[in-house]
C-alpha cells in the first residue's frame, strides 16, 4: 500500500516546540523559557493505564511548561465528559499537578481498579483548566486520553522470540521486517521489539513498539516520533480501542504462526482521517 501523498515535517523535540512556538492557540507567538509568556500543555497524545484482573494499575501522565520558575507552580486538571470509563474503576491521586520550582514538568498520577473494567480499552479524558505558570501564559487545549484496560497474566514464552513484521496499513512498518520480541522486565504483560516507523520516507526512525497484552486483546501503546502535516498536533499511531485484535494463549506458536495487531492511524487525524490498520508478526 502506498504511503500517503503528503508533506511531513519534522518537529522540534516537545521541549525545544514549546521555546519556538505555541502549536495550538498562536504560532506567532515565542517562547522565553526563563521570563517569557508560558506554554502548559500535555506533554503527549494519550497513555495507556492497564489494570490487572481484580487488582489493580497506575499511570503517570506529564505535563510540561515552557519556562522555569523559581517557586512552585500548579496546573489543574479535569476529566472531560466525553471520557467513556466507568469513575468506579479509576481515581486521580490529586487534579492539581505540582511543576517544582525550577523543572518544566510534573506528573498527574491515575490509579485504576478492576471493578469492572473491560479487556477493551475505554477512555478517560483529560483537560487542562487552570494554571498558576507565571502570566501572562496560554494553555494549550489539546487533550490528553489514558485508554483503561484489563490485563490478565500471560505465560513468559508467549509472543517471545523472532518473528517477522508485514504492515498493512499505509507503510507505517515495512513488509517481512525481522524482529526480535522480548519481555518487558518491569511489566510481565508488556511485549518489546523495535522497528522503523516510516520507513522510505525522510523521516523514517527506528521505535521501540510496546504490545500490551490485555485480556486476549492486543494494545499498542502510542508511537510518536513527532512528526506532522498540519503543524498542529502530529502523526502517530496507538491502540485500536474497540477494534483491537485478540489473541489466544492456548493455541501453539508453531512456526509460520501469524498473530494480527489492529491499531489506529492518525491519532490526531492530523495528516487525514483516523483509521484501523493492522500489521502481522509471523512465527520464524
Amino acid at each position: 500500500m502506498i504511503m500517503k501523498n503528503i508533506k511531513i515535517t519534522i518537529l522540534s523535540l516537545l521541549v525545544v516546540a514549546f521555546f519556538g512556538c505555541d502549536q495550538d492557540d498562536n504560532i506567532n507567538t515565542t517562547f522565553n523559557n526563563v521570563s517569557g509568556q508560558s506554554l502548559v500543555a500535555f506533554a503527549g497524545a494519550s497513555s495507556d493505564l492497564a489494570v490487572v484482573i481484580d487488582a489493580t494499575g497506575t499511570v503517570d501522565v506529564q505535563i510540561q511548561v515552557s519556562t522555569v520558575s523559581d517557586s512552585d507552580r500548579t496546573v489543574t486538571v479535569a476529566v472531560d465528559e466525553e471520557s467513556t470509563a466507568a469513575a468506579e474503576n479509576y481515581s486521580l491521586v490529586s487534579n492539581m499537578v505540582t511543576i517544582p520550582a525550577g523543572q518544566y514538568s510534573g506528573f498527574l498520577t491515575i490509579n485504576g481498579v478492576d471493578n469492572s473494567v473491560e479487556p477493551q480499552a475505554e477512555t478517560i479524558i483529560l483537560n487542562i483548566t487552570d494554571t498558576t505558570a507565571s502570566n501572562p501564559s496560554i494553555t494549550s487545549n489539546s487533550q490528553h486520553t489514558v485508554n483503561i484496560f484489563q490485563i490478565c497474566p500471560v505465560p513468559e514464552t508467549f509472543l517471545v522470540g523472532d518473528y517477522l513484521l508485514t504492515d498493512n496499513g499505509n507503510e507505517n512498518f515495512g513488509i517481512d521486517v525481522p524482529v526480535t520480541i522480548s519481555v518487558d522486565p518491569n511489566e510481565p504483560t508488556n511485549r518489546l521489539f523495535t522497528a522503523t516507523f516510516l520507513p522510505n520516507t525522510g523521516v523514517a526512525r527506528d521505535v521501540d513498539v510496546v504490545l500490551t497484552l490485555g485480556c486476549n486483546f492486543f494494545n499498542l501503546g502510542l508511537i510518536d516520533i513527532n512528526v506532522t502535516c498540519t503543524q498542529v498536533t502530529g502523526y502517530t499511531i496507538g491502540n485500536a480501542g474497540t477494534s483491537n485484535s485478540m489473541y489466544d494463549t492456548n493455541v501453539p506458536e508453531t512456526a509460520g504462526f501469524v498473530h494480527t495487531v489492529n491499531y489506529l492511524e492518525d491519532l490526531e487525524a492530523d495528516c487525514g482521517p483516523t483509521v484501523v490498520q493492522n500489521f502481522t508478526l509471523t512465527k520464524q
